[in-house]
């Protein structure tokens, strides 16, 4: 089969003004798209090939970061084309250009608490403009969750691809000891499965939100939210819940920083207040989806990508720990 060979990104830029380009190299970050840090003599941008969104789901994105904008979220937007357009497709592929921004990732436990209470009001600010920008049907958002015999033939399924495997490594000893463990958890926990709680409070989402795709100044101050290419319906308490885990999570068995996570919820209460309730059932869905999901397993022996190997252990750690102090997270973080 032949394959398709990509245009070059000389072949792309022309088709904006930038200057005089000076040198291009690939940014080796980025799982979903391809993008490349592009110098000029008037400036740094990066160029980016859309291969996950496009077309007029790529082109709703765009207008939604436009409106984010206008409200004052920091957010990057794209660079004109000489066609007065968003985007170009060259080749049947599908490019864009915005502007490099110098900033750095990092860690919410890194952060001071102001910068945390500020964090949680940007993800609040975001949520009450994409209410008004991008709205939804008026309705509530009903998600059930797993039930405990579907987790557990999930787990037993996993478990004899893990047993099948001979002179493993350290992932598949650490496989087996996670799978085992959520198994008995399961078992002992079932009837603290979620209830099916319909949530009133939801709207479009970022839909991945982390210390990855949230660019700091020197003052760790949000310059910008990036990658809004998994914009999605869904609940805000899901994810302000979600990204309290992602941000402020120690990877061990520490769990998670509770004073920076109970910090960051008030923050974003600070402008958009979902209620206690809402909250406390997104804090228990979340528990529940991180004790019956094993994506990181299933990435590994179903679909042969150990990309993300590195990360089961923090989530092991994360489950086993929440699981523990599930009413301390609870009280912290929901009232």
């Amino acid at each position: 089969m032949a394959t398709t060979q990509l245009p070059t990104p000389a072949m792309v830029l022309p088709h904006w003004r930038l200057g005089t380009v000076q040198s291009v190299r690939r940014v080796p970050t980025g799982l979903m798209n391809r993008s490349w840090r592009v110098k000029t003599d008037v400036g740094d941008f990066m160029l980016k090939l859309f291969l996950d969104v496009r077309g007029p789901q790529l082109a709703f994105q765009f207008s939604v970061l436009r409106a984010l904008a206008a409200n004052r979220v920091p957010v990057v937007l794209p660079v004109t084309s000489v066609h007065y357009t968003d985007t170009v497709i060259v080749d049947g592929q599908e490019f864009g250009v915005f502007p490099w921004l110098n900033g750095r990732h990092r860690s919410g436990l890194a952060l001071r608490m102001e910068r945390v209470r500020e964090l949680g009001r940007v993800l609040g600010n975001i949520h009450l403009t994409l209410r008004s920008a991008a709205p939804t049907p008026n309705q509530p958002f009903h998600q059930p969750s797993i039930a405990p015999d579907s987790a557990l033939r999930r787990v037993d399924r996993l478990l004899d691809l893990v047993d099948s495997r001979h002179g493993g490594g350290s992932f598949d000893a650490l496989a087996e000891r996670t799978l085992r463990m959520k198994r008995g958890m399961l078992a002992k926990l079932a009837y603290r499965r979620p209830p099916d709680i319909p949530v009133i409070m939801s709207g479009y989402l970022h839909g991945d939100l982390h210390p990855h795709n949230v660019l700091l100044d020197h003052d760790d101050r949000v310059q910008a939210v990036l990658d809004w290419d998994r914009m999605r319906v869904g609940p805000f308490s899901k994810e302000l819940a979600r990204a309290a885990a992602f941000f402020f999570t120690y990877g061990d068995d520490r769990g998670v920083d509770l004073n920076r996570a109970a910090e960051f919820v008030h923050g974003y209460r600070d402008v958009l207040d979902l209620g206690s309730n809402e909250i406390a059932i997104a804090l228990h869905r979340l528990w529940w989806e991180r004790l019956a999901d094993n994506w990181v397993i299933e990435w590994h022996y179903l679909r042969r990508n150990q990309a993300c190997d590195h990360l089961l252990p923090g989530q092991t750690a994360l489950v086993k720990w929440w699981t523990n102090n599930f009413d301390e997270v609870m009280r912290r973080l929901a009232y």
